[in-house]
């Protein structure tokens, strides 16, 4: 069983105008969504307001990309994850199709 400390982390994230991104995802837990082709952050919030914990690295709490080939049960099996522009703003850039 893991803990949430073994959870996948988002090593770099690139989506500039997101209130939880200041020099890293400083979201407790992001979830990927399931969006037409797109492995979207569906935690990214657009504000002017800095949001989440300084002292907390980005984990990846639930992935609704089931076809993704790091996607056991809706979690992420990842050694990490990069979040940045693709179809959307904030693309889990290492989403990878089965």
């Amino acid at each position: 069983m893991r803990t949430l400390l073994q959870m996948t982390p988002v090593r770099e994230c690139a989506a500039t105008a997101c209130s939880f991104n200041a020099s890293g995802c400083h979201a407790p837990a992001i979830t990927v969504a399931s969006t037409g082709d797109a492995a979207s952050c569906a935690t990214f919030v657009e504000s002017s307001l800095q949001g989440g914990i300084a002292e907390v690295t980005g984990t990846v709490g639930a992935c609704a990309r089931v076809e993704c080939t790091y996607n056991t049960n809706l979690a992420c099996t990842a050694e990490s994850i990069s979040v940045g522009p693709g179809v959307t703003v904030s693309d889990c850039r290492t989403y990878q199709p089965a």
